[in-house]
């Protein structure tokens, strides 16, 4: 009562200032959904960093709905996402005060640089301590590395296990019983009654399966790759039924954060790719597309059978894939992970489906955004949205991409032709999947979406739903309409302020750190400065302060999204369509002969 109180204040306060009012959360439910994107520990932190801002404060467990009766009637989790999952699922039933450590930002000095400089994780994220993750993962290669190189060698099925298990799982106070998918699920995944519905969690994988793509039966490349998931429930007009695994949580994560097995048919994947009229021109092009074929199919097919790469059968029964398909990170279809939300969200009844869905993920998760718009390409070459980059200057890779589309731009004729023709041959394009549409197609709506986010670091885009079968998302009555909210970790105004104003100056005299207001948050993830895979105490300890305070800064942009969408979900109103005025106004321009007619007039 207290909390709803002090809401009510901010909303007289707002309706004071504003001349408008914010109706309270508490009384104007929507079905949400959560997204917890990929990139091993660099997702683990920017997820228990956002979080951590409903534990330190009451009114963002209101608005996260985090504690109470109203959870997310859906949560899609990919790679790390799926990981930190697990992790916090399993804490979040544990009464403990070491789960969570408290913000070094609001803390005084000499206590904040100390907390900065020495302070733990809590028990949530203490997986990804660069010390403890380092040592776990050296250990776990010397010994387990004899049974990985003999069961599919040291990118096979064993590593990946292992490589998933021992650093991130095996410290979880799990019971045996509890370790089955579906034990598991019965146990931590809570119930929302408001919707009377489980908050289902749908982690995500990529499968390669030729028959479910519509492909011919010998190809696994890119264009049969499609985004699934093992959801701990099965929701639709039936009714609620819990889905039957024999496989416990840790495989299924396994194979959620599988990106060994993508590497390892990357060549394999390319192989199999739609030619365009430029890249199979050549008087040979239909028989290497032919050899390119077969090739890969008898290699897939090898590699299936020395448990090199992961194969679905292991895990869940997928009638299309009887003779074994590839099964994979979620990342190289989409690391969301969306596409798994929309289409479990197109099954269930209107009242539960999800209208409004948050995304936490890295600054290249903006690629995927436009790859599910069917604008952009599939960014396989920087893992697929997770910021990964070679140089120790971070952001320098974002600085060259911008230069080298200027330097296109110059090269002659004949040159653009052969870089474009090797772009075609080396990318992947694929309108086929696209998953979103701008809401009353306008085109401005992903610009605006992009420009807000690189200004504040969070954005929000209404988009229109697009059914497809290869997305597995069902054609409804309606047309389902989304609000997609995302938050961008990219160096934003927001986040430079937040250098400026609260990390100790003792942070900027390491040379890593000396011009971070330049790029924080960017962290590369696999940056040897910030611990490589995991987190320093310094860079671990910034990094979630800085989700934490995003969250509770846009908490404001939160609401009034949020808010929007109940609006639209109650028929109170429609999103503003502005190309549809637009045309409306442009009808009225006048033509070239009015025009003159005018001008003679006056």
């Amino acid at each position: 009562m207290q909390i709803l109180s002090l809401f009510l204040y901010f909303q007289a306060i707002s309706a004071k200032q504003n001349g408008t009012s914010l109706s309270t959360l508490d009384s104007k439910h929507i079905p949400e959904a959560h997204g917890w994107s990929g990139g091993w520990c660099l997702a683990s932190m920017a997820e228990a960093g956002w979080l951590r801002s409903a534990i330190i404060n009451p009114m963002m467990a209101d608005v996260l709905l985090i504690g109470s009766g109203n959870a997310p009637v859906a949560t899609g989790s990919n790679s790390g996402g799926s990981m930190f999952a697990t992790r916090y699922y399993t804490y979040r039933s544990i009464s403990s005060a070491v789960k969570w450590n408290y913000p070094c930002y609001l803390l005084h000095d000499p206590y904040m640089t100390a907390c900065y400089f020495h302070g733990g994780f809590g028990a949530v994220s203490s997986e990804c301590a660069s010390e403890r993750f380092n040592v776990v993962s050296a250990a776990t290669s010397a010994v387990y590395g004899p049974t990985a190189a003999m069961y599919g060698g040291p990118m096979g099925v064993a590593s990946v296990y292992a490589s998933i298990y021992f650093p991130f799982l095996a410290d979880l106070p799990l019971a045996p019983a509890h370790r089955a998918f579906e034990s598991f699920a019965n146990k931590y995944i809570l119930f929302s009654t408001v919707y009377q519905v489980p908050a289902n969690w749908l982690v995500a994988h990529s499968l390669s399966s030729p028959v479910l793509a519509g492909q011919n039966l010998y190809n696994f490349g890119f264009d049969s790759y499609l985004a699934r998931s093992v959801n701990a429930y099965n929701i639709n007009d039936a009714g609620v039924q819990t889905s039957h695994f024999n496989v416990t949580v840790m495989s299924v994560v396994a194979a959620s954060a599988n990106i060994e097995s993508g590497a390892v048919m990357l060549p394999f994947a390319l192989a199999g790719k739609s030619w365009d009229g430029l890249t199979a021109g050549g008087p040979l092009g239909p028989a290497m597309k032919l050899f390119s074929l077969v090739i890969q199919f008898l290699m897939i097919k090898k590699l299936l059978l020395a448990h090199t790469i992961m194969n679905v059968a292991d895990y869940v029964n997928v009638p299309a894939c009887k003779g074994g398909c590839p099964i994979m990170d979620g990342g190289f279809t989409d690391n969301g992970p969306l596409t798994v939300v929309v289409a479990a969200g197109s099954k269930v009844p209107e009242s539960t489906r999800p209208v409004w869905m948050l995304s936490v993920g890295a600054q290249a998760t903006m690629s995927t955004v436009k790859y599910l718009m069917g604008t952009g390409t599939l960014k396989v070459w920087t893992f697929s949205g997770v910021n990964v980059c070679p140089f120790t200057v971070a952001g320098i890779c974002t600085i060259l991409s911008k230069v080298r589309e200027l330097a296109v731009q110059a090269l002659p004729p004949l040159s653009q032709t052969s870089y474009y023709s090797l772009g075609n041959a080396y990318q992947v394009y694929r309108p086929e999947i696209k998953l979103l549409a701008p809401y009353c197609g306008d085109p401005l709506t992903y610009d605006l979406f992009e420009a807000r986010c690189a200004a504040e670091g969070m954005c929000d885009m209404w988009t229109t739903i697009i059914p497809s079968s290869l997305n597995d998302v069902k054609f409804t009555a309606d047309t389902y309409i989304l609000v997609f909210v995302m938050a961008f970790l990219d160096r934003t105004p927001v986040s430079a302020r937040f250098v400026k104003k609260y990390l100790p100056q003792d942070m900027w005299n390491i040379m890593y750190y000396e011009h971070m207001d330049d790029w924080f948050p960017n962290f590369d993830a696999l940056a040897p400065q910030k611990g490589g895979i995991g987190f320093t105490n310094l860079a671990g300890n910034s990094f979630m302060d800085f989700m934490t305070y995003l969250n509770l800064r846009l908490v404001g942009f939160t609401v009034h999204s949020k808010n929007d969408a109940w609006k639209m979900t109650h028929g109170d109103a429609h999103p503003v369509c502005d190309y549809t005025t637009y045309e409306a106004v442009d009808e009225l321009s006048l033509s070239e002969p009015e025009f003159r007619v005018q001008q003679q007039m006056r």
